[in-house]
């Protein structure tokens, strides 16, 4: 089986040519496409580039399409500034969380097993636990907040009030979880933001 990367009019396609047990013909299925208004696609990883071929114009001598046979492609996840300090981050939390990171989309995704509080908590812990954030860094709050700490060391917020649904990620620490399950997700991106060196989020 053969692998190639088709940029043309359409977009670029990634084909397998596969062969017929019966027939000498082969089978191109297209396995992922990506359109032209979809780029750019960021850290993509090909080895084994073995052939680069053209189909040219013969009226204007200009290739209409560019083929690039290889042996693997794959999407990896590097820190956004090169530091080594932050590299694996979306790897290990999904390996201890379950959720996951979707780079196209550019937001997380909870794990379906358990609840938006569940995963949102666990989110929290696995900063603690990793060491992003530590107790000292405590009480914060997200900058646009007047009233509310997002993590506290007492289950209140600015004003004394209490907090609602509220979850412990680490023993002492304390945190809202009443929000939507969108705006969960946006207070975890502005986490990383704050607390994990080598990452932004565009929020």
């Amino acid at each position: 089986m053969s692998r190639t990367i088709e940029m043309n009019e359409k977009g670029i396609q990634f084909v397998s040519k596969q062969e017929r047990m019966l027939s000498d013909e082969p089978i191109e299925t297209v396995t992922d496409e990506i359109g032209w208004d979809e780029l750019p696609v960021e850290h993509l990883r090909i080895e084994g580039v073995s052939r680069i071929d053209a189909d040219v114009d013969n009226n204007d001598d200009l290739p209409t399409s560019i083929r690039l046979e290889f042996d693997t492609v794959e999407k990896v996840e590097v820190p956004d500034n090169g530091n080594d300090e932050a590299a694996g981050f979306f790897e290990k939390l999904e390996a201890e969380t379950g959720i996951t990171w979707d780079s196209r989309k550019k937001e997380f995704e909870f794990d379906n097993s358990k609840s938006d509080k569940q995963n949102f908590v666990d989110f929290a812990a696995f900063l603690f636990n990793q060491g992003h954030i530590e107790t000292s860094d405590l009480p914060y709050a997200t900058p646009y907040a007047r009233k509310a700490w997002l993590l506290n060391t007492k289950p209140t917020h600015q004003d004394g009030s209490e907090m609602e649904r509220v979850g412990e990620p680490i023993e002492g620490v304390y945190m809202p979880t009443y929000y939507g399950a969108d705006q969960k997700k946006n207070y975890m991106a502005t986490l990383v933001n704050d607390f994990v060196k080598g990452h932004h989020i565009d929020t």
